[in-house]
């Protein structure tokens, strides 16, 4: 096994271990046969014992490198996503904060950098929390590759259930024509 200087998560067992970290709480959170981005809303709500609500990204914050956010309030979460980018990639944007949801990556408390143009455009919420949210950026991350990981593996899993249902249609076509 080789490792790296940044540490064993970045080595081929890191990467092993990385999957396998994500396959479980998919398995664990009852995911491996979600049928919808809906089914695992619902399951990121229960599991965290609180509301989970969806909103679009105010259109005047710039396009960069925010495409979504999650915001863990006491009684609710809140994932914020980028609107404009296609059905996909809102998609992915959603799953992968739910990811970061599932796996408990709270948002680090801290001061909202000066000028920070969610913080004025989203006054009602606590800078903290969004400084916090910010602050996971880098892929390299753990907390990052894990909820991206979950994001794409999630993505799958709902792809499969899509063709199951389209082939169960055409099955039932079939039928109707013989």
């Amino acid at each position: 096994m080789s490792t790296t200087a940044a540490g064993p998560e970045n080595s081929d067992h890191g990467d092993v271990a990385l999957h396998q970290r994500v396959d479980s709480l998919i398995a664990s959170a009852g995911l491996d046969d979600a049928a919808s981005v809906t089914d695992v809303l619902a399951t990121v709500a229960q599991r965290r014992g609180r509301a989970l609500e969806l909103e679009p990204l105010p259109a005047d914050v710039e396009p960069g490198h925010v495409f979504g956010l999650c915001l863990p309030y006491p009684d609710r979460d809140v994932i914020l996503f980028r609107t404009g980018a296609g059905a996909e990639h809102e998609l992915h944007s959603t799953l992968h904060e739910c990811g970061h949801l599932l796996f408990g990556h709270v948002a680090a408390a801290g001061e909202a950098p000066e000028g920070n143009q969610l913080a004025e455009l989203l006054p009602d919420l606590d800078p903290e929390l969004i400084a916090g949210a910010l602050a996971r950026s880098s892929y390299e991350d753990i907390q990052e590759r894990e909820a991206e990981l979950f994001a794409m593996k999630v993505r799958h899993v709902l792809a499969a259930a899509q063709q199951r249902r389209g082939d169960a249609i055409l099955r039932r076509f079939d039928d109707a024509l013989t």
